[in-house]
C-alpha cells in the first residue's frame, strides 16, 4: 500500500540495534519486550545493518505486517574491534501506518546517539548503555501520547567525563548536521526496492519556542527543566538533553491556478527568508494580494508552473492565502459574520487599520460596516464608489474588499458563462468564439477565461452579451481557502 494511502497510527515498539562483533546484527535493546521476532529481524537485518552505500539515510522497511523506520549510522575509529560500531534505533509500525512524519524524529535520534558516544563512550560502556530500555520506554509512552518528548541523560560526572580525553573523544570522526531533507529508501516485501521522495516539513521539529534561546519568559515546564539541569550540574553530573516532537502531516494544498491571487498571512516568511528556495525568494516581493499568479509570473521573469508550485509549497504551510482578483465591476454580498465585526473589538482594530488609506487617521467604524452592508446582487464596486466614495471616508476600497475576504465577513460572486446548444444546426463560429465557447460549459469563471485567453473583463464580456447561445450563471465563492 503507497504511503499516501495509509493512516497515521502509534509506534508499536521501539528497538535498539547494533553489529555485534562475533554475532552480527542483533537487536540489542527492544520495547516492548519480543515485540519484534528474531525471524522479522532476520529477515530485513540487511537493511537495519546496511551496507556503507545506504547508511546515514532514512530507510524504511515493510515487510512480514511490520513497517521498520531506521536510520543506521556508523562511527568510525581505531579504538573499536571491527574499527567501526555501527547501530540504529528503530521505530516500528503497522504494515499500513502512515511514518513519514516520524523520520525527521528518527533521525535526529540516531545523531544523538553518535553524538554522545562522540563525546561520553555512551554506546560502548556497557554501564551508561543499560540506560537505553528506559529510554526506548519514554520515547514510545510521551510521543504516542502527546507527539512530544524530552529526554534527559545523565551521561556521568564531570570529573570521569574530563578524565581521559584522548580515550573518550574522537577527534577525526565527522559529525554530520541535520538536514531539512534527506533521500529516504522504501523497500517493500513485495515490489523490491522502492525510492520514494517525500514532504519533509520545512520547520525543524525543534522550533525557537521550544527552546531556550532568547529573552522570552520560559514555560513552568522549561522552568522546571531549567532548574533540574542547574542542580545537576552543581552535584558535579553532566546531563544530555533531547527534545522530540512529531509534526503531524497536513493535507494536500488545492491547485494553483493563473487567476488566482495569493496574499501572504505570516511574517515568518521574511524572518525565515534563508529557508525558502532561491524561486520563492524571487517571487515573494510580488505577492501583495492583488497580483494574479500569471501577473507575478511575469513580474519575476519566472515560469508561471515554478510560481504556481512554489505558491502551493507556501499553502503547505500555512504561509499564504488565496483570494479572487479584485476588479471594480466585482460583485460580493455580505454573509453572516457581518455581526463578528459588531461584537470583536480585536477584529475592529484590526480592520480599520487595514482598510485606512490614510496611517494618521483611521477610518470611522460606521462606515466600514455600511460599506460592508451595502454589497449585495447586482452591486458592484464601481457602484459602491460611486454611491459613498471610500476614498473621502479615509478608506482604501482594495484593501476593504482584501479584509473581508480573509475574514470572511464577505464573499465573491463569481460569473460562470454556460453555452447553449444554438437551434441552427448550420451555426458556425469563428476560431475566436471556438476557444471561447470550449470554456462555456460552466466550470471556468470569468476571471479564469480571461487568464487564458488574454482577455480583459470587458472584452469577455461584451462577447459573451453578443452571443445569443451564451447564458450566465451567478454562483457564490468563499475565499480560496485551506481547512486543516
Amino acid at each position: 500500500m503507497g504511503e499516501e494511502c495509509g493512516k497515521e497510527g502509534p509506534i508499536l515498539s521501539i528497538f535498539f540495534s547494533e553489529f555485534h562483533n562475533t554475532a552480527g546484527p542483533k537487536i540489542m535493546y527492544q520495547y516492548p519486550e519480543n515485540s519484534v521476532s528474531k525471524d522479522i529481524f532476520d529477515a530485513v537485518s540487511v537493511y537495519i545493518i546496511p551496507k556503507p552505500q545506504i547508511q546515514k539515510r532514512i530507510i524504511t522497511v515493510n515487510v512480514l505486517g511490520h513497517k521498520i523506520t531506521g536510520y543506521p549510522n556508523e562511527i568510525k575509529h581505531p579504538r573499536y574491534v571491527r574499527n567501526a560500531l555501527i547501530f540504529n534505533l528503530c521505530f516500528v509500525f503497522d504494515s499500513n501506518a502512515r511514518t513519514v512524519h516520524y523520520e525527521p524524529a528518527v533521525k535526529k535520534l540516531s545523531e544523538y546517539l553518535e553524538n554522545l558516544e562522540l563525546d561520553n563512550g555512551f554506546l560502548s560502556n556497557d554501564d551508561s548503555k543499560e540506560k537505553m530500555p528506559g529510554i526506548l520506554k519514554q520515547i514510545l509512552d510521551d510521543l504516542n501520547a502527546t507527539g512530544k518528548c524530552t529526554i534527559k541523560i545523565n551521561v556521568g560526572d564531570k570529573k570521569f567525563s574530563n578524565c581521559d580525553i584522548s580515550d573518550r573523544r574522537f577527534e577525526k570522526c565527522d559529525r554530520r548536521p541535520s538536514m531539512l531533507c534527506e533521500r529516504r529508501f522504501t523497500i517493500d516485501g513485495k515490489c523490491g526496492l522502492d525510492l520514494q521522495e517525500r514532504r519533509v516539513s520545512m520547520v525543524c521539529d525543534q522550533k525557537p519556542a521550544d527552546s531556550f534561546r532568547g529573552l522570552r519568559k520560559g514555560s513552568d515546564a522549561e522552568n522546571k527543566l531549567r532548574k533540574s539541569l542547574d542542580n545537576s550540574s552543581k552535584e558535579g553530573h553532566v546531563t544530555s538533553v533531547l527534545h522530540l516532537k512529531v509534526v503531524g502531516i497536513l493535507p494536500d494544498p488545492p491547485h494553483v491556478l493563473d487567476h488566482h491571487v495569493p496574499i501572504l498571512t505570516s511574517e515568518r516568511v521574511f524572518s525565515r527568508g534563508d529557508h525558502w528556495d532561491l524561486t520563492t525568494q524571487q517571487i515573494l516581493p510580488y505577492i501583495d494580494g492583488f497580483s494574479h499568479i500569471a501577473k507575478i509570473a511575469a513580474m519575476a521573469d519566472v515560469e508561471s508552473n515554478l510560481v504556481k508550485a512554489c505558491v502551493e509549497n507556501l499553502l503547505y504551510y500555512n504561509q499564504v492565502e488565496l483570494l479572487p482578483i479584485f476588479q471594480y465591476s466585482n460583485v460580493y454580498r455580505v454573509t453572516s459574520r457581518i455581526h463578528k465585526l459588531y461584537s470583536c473589538h480585536d477584529l475592529q482594530d484590526e480592520c480599520q487599520r487595514s482598510v485606512t488609506k490614510s496611517s494618521t487617521v483611521v477610518p470611522q467604524l460606521s462606515h466600514i460596516i455600511m460599506l460592508y452592508c451595502s454589497m449585495t446582487y447586482g452591486i458592484s464596486v464601481r457602484d459602491l464608489c460611486l454611491r459613498f466614495n471610500p476614498q473621502t471616508l479615509n478608506i482604501d476600497e482594495r484593501k476593504l474588499v482584501q479584509f473581508g475576504l480573509l475574514n470572511n465577513i464577505i464573499e465573491r460572486l463569481h460569473q460562470y458563462p454556460v453555452l447553449l446548444q444554438p437551434d441552427d444546426i448550420n451555426f458556425s463560429t469563428s476560431s475566436k468564439q471556438s476557444s471561447l465557447h470550449k470554456l462555456c460549459n460552466g466550470f471556468h469563471s470569468y476571471d479564469e477565461i480571461c487568464c487564458k485567453l488574454g482577455l480583459t473583463y470587458k472584452e469577455l464580456n461584451d462577447q459573451v452579451e453578443r452571443d445569443p447561445n451564451i447564458l450566465v450563471l451567478w454562483k457564490r465563492h468563499f475565499k480560496y481557502c485551506f481547512y486543516l
